[in-house]
């Protein structure tokens, strides 16, 4: 059977290189436990870790990439993954949200939005018709994955 895929969305804008990718490569170590592969929208961008807050414009210079090859680089981790697993469901992000309805309207891929219960991500009419599940923590979005999309149900193939 082959490994499946998570891409991990989330805010990056304006957080520190430390706050973007913790969450991430809790959760790729979780799923690399499980047999799950990870593609991480932060690879590559070590040298961020020298701003104090990431912003994309002063990102694009310290690349050195255009803002199409970001994109670019993100649609293609969309369309290889089998999973958009969204990190940061509380914390509205421009690019997830493109992410999010591109995996769900496009590409017809399950969604799961790591927020906490009360969040108004739950009740927005938009969020509730694109996700697969709301997940309470990495946790349960790592339990979620492993027990439903492993039971049988392909994705992709």
């Amino acid at each position: 059977m082959a490994r499946k895929v998570a891409y991990l969305a989330g805010s990056i804008s304006g957080l520190t290189y430390q706050e973007a990718t913790a969450t991430r490569n809790t959760i790729k170590q979780q799923l690399a436990n499980l047999g799950w592969d990870s593609l991480d929208p932060m690879r590559g961008k070590e040298i961020l870790s020298s701003l104090e807050a990431i912003d994309e414009q002063q990102s694009i210079r310290l690349l050195g990439v255009t803002d199409a090859a970001i994109i670019e680089r993100d649609y293609d981790d969309l369309r290889r993954a089998d999973v958009l697993l969204i990190l940061s469901g509380d914390r509205p992000s421009w690019g997830t949200a493109f992410e999010w309805g591109i995996a769900h309207f496009q590409m017809r891929k399950p969604v799961v939005v790591i927020c906490a219960p009360d969040s108004f991500t739950r009740t927005h009419p938009w969020c509730k018709l694109m996700a697969s599940y709301f997940a309470d923590s990495v946790e349960d979005a790592v339990d979620f994955l492993t027990h439903w999309l492993h039971r049988g149900y392909v994705l992709g193939d």
